[in-house]
């Protein structure tokens, strides 16, 4: 009796320290937004822009992250900077080691700088890259007043985000999903005529809240699996 008490004792502490694991978020944040760590890709609907990106000293507080979008000059031109943060394995989510995602966290601080149309910020979104597709969720504008805000949306799941090139479906937050890179995407269009926009970003985060228990339920199985063989 001493020992199947004992084993039951171990089910119930392995069930536990699993379970805290499977539950642990994941964050991903950066304030420094040094050019070796951020990839820009450019994406242009219509007749084409431009995008320039660039690490200031004028962050909220230290580093931030310039976004300049120039766009081309006939109605409907779209360019958007897709911002994705990290180049290596450790700055990516896998949901096959690390589960998969119940909801996503997010927030961003903005300052519009200059432009040369009056009135002009830029679009801003989450952004999330899963195999070669873009999407993007939690649309918002940053405004031209000039002043630091701060940007971000909590419990966003698979429904919120759009293909970015507009094509239907969304991305794969289960279990068996390709691994995902996160970032931010930036934005402008034109109803005729070219302008450019110029806004610095800084204090970006994610956080992924893993689905829990499937790792515990493995653990579960294996242990009990122990239990009964020395029973």
């Amino acid at each position: 009796m001493r020992r199947v008490t004992l084993l039951a004792g171990c089910v119930v502490a392995g069930v536990v320290a699993m379970s805290a694991a499977a539950r642990a978020d994941v964050l991903f944040s950066d304030g420094t937004f040094a050019t070796s760590v951020w990839v820009n890709e450019t994406v242009n609907v219509g007749s084409g822009g431009s995008v320039g990106v660039s690490q200031e000293s004028t962050g909220n507080p230290g580093f931030a992250r310039r976004v300049t979008i120039s766009l081309g000059n006939q109605a409907g031109d779209t360019t958007y900077s897709f911002n994705r943060y990290g180049n290596t394995l450790a700055t990516r989510y896998e949901p096959a080691t690390s589960g998969a995602v119940t909801s996503i966290d997010w927030g961003i601080d903005a300052r519009f700088v200059t432009a040369s149309f009056f009135g002009a910020g830029q679009a801003i979104m989450l952004g999330l890259r899963q195999g070669n597709v873009n999407y993007v969720a939690d649309y918002d504008v940053t405004g031209s007043g000039g002043q630091w805000n701060t940007f971000g949306a909590t419990g966003l799941v698979a429904g919120d985000f759009t293909r970015l090139d507009g094509l239907a479906g969304g991305p794969d937050l289960s279990a068996s999903g390709a691994p995902i890179r996160f970032g931010f995407v930036t934005g402008n269009s034109t109803t005729g005529g070219s302008y450019f926009t110029t806004v610095d970003y800084d204090n970006w985060f994610v956080r992924v809240v893993p689905t829990p228990g499937s790792i515990a339920l493995a653990g579960v199985g294996g242990l009990m699996m122990v239990r009964r063989r020395r029973a």
